[in-house]
């Protein structure tokens, strides 16, 4: 299996952290890009130039993190992502993770586009409130045990709004969802992947 990916993506970090969790790293070719340069090697697999992006042994193709984890759930089973009988359990707290990271990169993409003023426009406020919002279901729900897909999709929404938006200090008004953050830190798939600007 061949793997592309930017430090940066939180969506590369999802698929990224579930081949770590199921011991997978040595059977896939890891391939860093920059997927706003147009790399070619991308261009190639995945004419989207959207990371993160699988090939498969057979040479299938494989995009959005939702889709490839569960193709690595059905392959490798071993260290479930989604456990009998707590898959729609761990499918919503990775739904809200996801929101939250969906919230997010768009919040990024408005100011990148329109610079700070994006957050004062209706939409991101929106997308500030969505955060918020979810952020709160996440304290009165905290998340499960690593390796669910919820907790690796929590892990990865937090550090991304740390990481790009230390400034919403997320912790300070939940405690419990801090707590659980910080037991975590220092797993290894939490801190090999974690995002680093290039």
């Amino acid at each position: 299996m061949q793997i592309y990916y930017s430090l940066t993506s939180p969506y590369a970090r999802i698929v990224r952290m579930a081949i770590h969790e199921k011991g997978l790293g040595a059977q896939v070719e890891h391939h860093v890009v920059n997927p706003w340069d147009d790399d070619p090697g991308l261009m190639q697999v995945n004419p989207l130039t959207r990371v993160p992006t699988l090939v498969t042994d057979d040479g299938t193709t494989l995009t959005e993190a939702t889709l490839i984890t569960q193709y690595l759930e059905r392959r490798h089973p071993d260290r479930a992502l989604l456990p009998k009988g707590a898959d729609s359990r761990v499918l919503g707290e990775a739904g809200i993770a996801v929101g939250i990271i969906d919230a997010a990169v768009h919040k990024l993409l408005g100011r990148k586009a329109a610079g700070e003023a994006f957050d004062d426009s209706p939409l991101g406020q929106r997308r500030d409130r969505a955060i918020r919002q979810a952020l709160d279901r996440m304290e009165a729900r905290l998340p499960g045990a690593m390796p669910e897909l919820g907790a690796i999709a929590a892990v990865v929404a937090l550090d991304y709004l740390d990481f790009r938006f230390p400034e919403l200090a997320w912790a300070e008004d939940r405690p419990q969802l801090g707590a659980w953050h910080d037991a975590l830190r220092t797993r290894p798939s939490v801190k090999d992947t974690a995002p680093v600007d290039a």
